[in-house]
């Protein structure tokens, strides 16, 4: 899996230098919310454009880690109540209720008296 991994990131590189290359010559002018730059780099254009959105993808996916974080320790920590509790239900003592005692010696067993 690596190997592919690395042949893609390869072959990804290649692609941009060569984009990089063949447009040494291209500027751009660009309009930004009123603000004008005129006779902008592809090469800026291109590296600010991945930076952006490089940057704000991972600030999402921080987030959406953050949560998941916060929502396994709220899970552990329901899980870790609940065996609590069970393992308190194990060591009660047996109550007598009713009035009738519940011990193993008044059970009776099929057959025996």
């Amino acid at each position: 899996m690596w190997i592919f991994r690395g042949l893609t990131f390869l072959v990804l590189l290649f692609v941009l230098v060569y984009f990089f290359v063949t447009n040494s010559g291209q500027v751009v002018d660009l309009n930004f919310f009123g603000h004008q730059f005129l006779q902008l780099s592809i090469y800026w254009v291109v590296a600010v454009c991945f930076l952006i959105g490089f940057v704000s993808s991972f600030f999402l996916a921080a987030l959406r880690e953050f949560k998941f974080q916060r929502t396994i320790s709220q899970l552990k920590n329901e899980v870790a109540a609940k065996d609590r509790e069970i393992n308190e239900l194990r060591t009660l003592p047996l109550r007598e209720t009713n009035g009738a005692e519940t011990s193993v010696q008044n059970v009776k067993v099929d057959g025996s008296d």
